[in-house]
């Protein structure tokens, strides 16, 4: 396939061989993920080679949806099974002409695998028979702006040691509001994050080089990776199935020597936790997604700052006494269960 992917400050031999695959994860949440297919669809984007989405065993009809959704569209799609280590075909897909550059396709992950595990199923399947330079996940709870692929590759452009690349990502219920400039500061002594630009303005200036500075790593929502990044460092980690999958990454390729960057003018909007209510908003977050997210800072601290566990638990403590006084009781037994090691109960 050949590209139009004219990037500014490329020469004219390589903007037909830049190719994005965009990955796109659903759990029982068709509609979401058909409105941010229709996104990509509509942004038009030169640099975009194909489209691959993972159901994670929604069970609910909604990869018969996403499936009728290709045909009744007329794309190219081919449909694939993730099974034992590797993909088997279903079906005979439709490859018929059409006007679209764009490839599809819809893999069936065969498990409920998380959002590492689901991912990377893709991620697998774009390995295994496309080419590509780089690989953007998308939330399927979010709608891609016009030009947003072509500024991020055009970012990765200006630094050869850019291993992942983020946006500024807008909520999609307040679009006058930022969520973040590309991602999150970290800070390991308490396992917390802060969204860079988070609640600003959308018309606030966007310094690129200073949020840069201040990236420890890309929101998992619109997150783009090098070829060469991802394959230095490998796969997301499974192991936490929700939360801390991006860090634990950013964190590696980091250790490897690679740089984050931002792109302040490719745009993404996200509806945020759409699937099981993983908010940023303490209070709106499910107990579901608290258990996790307790659960998995532990986990990556353990992993990458062993020294820092001690500050990590009383600060999840402090946080479990702020809910009890809150008056919310079953917040504080989910958050403590989970820093136990115990099974999620509501």
């Amino acid at each position: 396939m050949t590209l139009d992917c004219a990037i500014p400050g490329m020469s004219g031999s390589d903007k037909s061989d830049i190719g994005v695959w965009i990955v796109v994860l659903n759990w029982k949440n068709g509609p979401d993920t058909l409105e941010c297919l229709e996104s990509i669809i509509s942004s038009n984007d030169p640099c975009v080679a194909g489209v691959v989405v993972c159901d994670n065993a929604s069970g609910d009809g909604s990869d018969v949806l996403i499936r009728n959704w290709f045909s009744n569209s007329g794309f190219c799609f081919s449909e694939a099974k993730w099974s034992d280590g590797e993909f088997l075909s279903v079906g005979a897909g439709n490859c018929e002409a059409t006007d679209s550059s764009i490839e599809f396709a819809l893999v069936h992950t065969g498990a409920n695998l998380g959002f590492a595990g689901g991912n990377n199923v893709g991620i697998r399947y774009v390995q295994h028979s496309k080419a590509f330079d780089y690989l953007f996940l998308l939330n399927n709870d979010a709608l891609l702006a016009p030009g947003a692929v072509s500024g991020m590759v055009g970012r990765f452009a200006e630094g050869e040691q850019t291993g992942m690349c983020g946006c500024t990502v807008i909520y999609h219920h307040t679009p006058s509001q930022v969520q973040a400039y590309g991602g999150a500061s970290f800070a390991p002594w308490l396992g917390r994050a802060v969204h860079i630009g988070a609640h600003l303005p959308v018309s606030a200036p966007r310094d690129a080089a200073g949020v840069e500075a201040r990236l420890d790593y890309i929101l998992g929502a619109a997150l783009m990776i090098s070829r060469p990044c991802l394959e230095q460092i490998g796969l997301m980690e499974e192991s936490y199935f929700l939360y801390f999958e991006e860090v634990d990454w950013a964190t590696r390729a980091a250790r490897a020597g690679f740089s984050f960057g931002y792109a302040p003018d490719a745009v993404v909007y996200h509806k945020e936790g759409g699937t099981i209510g993983s908010s940023s908003k303490k209070g709106a977050r499910s107990l579901l997604s608290e258990h996790y997210l307790v659960r998995s800072r532990l986990r990556f601290t353990q992993k990458f700052y062993p020294w820092h566990l001690p500050g990590v638990i009383v600060f999840t403590i402090v946080q479990g006494a702020r809910a009890v006084v809150g008056g919310d009781v079953s917040r504080f037994l989910v958050r403590m269960r989970a820093m136990f090691g115990l099974p999620f109960k509501a």
